[in-house]
């Protein structure tokens, strides 16, 4: 055996090693960032179901504060309103 052709068989088995070790290593960190991303979208999700409940509620809150009655109590209470007597109304007659 030639001594050079040692030396070329280690240099190429040395390059295999080093693309198989790279290869590796690119999977753990593709895998490790699968789950990275998988933890955050269902953190994600976690937030977007709350803020569309807290939506839903707000909503929900908006469309009391706008009812006949809620305006009504409130006039009644805040500014000592009542209903007008239609005595007292003034307006054209058709």
């Amino acid at each position: 055996m030639k001594p050079g052709a040692d030396t070329e068989t280690l240099k190429r088995r040395f390059k295999l090693f080093a693309v198989v070790i790279s290869i590796l290593m690119c999977r753990v960190w593709e895998t490790v960032q699968s789950q990275r991303l998988e933890r955050q979208l269902k953190s994600l999700h976690v937030e977007s179901d709350r803020l569309t409940y807290e939506n839903g509620r707000l909503q929900m809150q908006i469309h009391q504060y706008e009812a006949p009655s809620h305006l009504e109590a409130l006039a009644k209470t805040n500014f000592a309103m009542i209903p007008l007597d239609p005595a007292h109304r003034v307006g054209l007659q058709p």
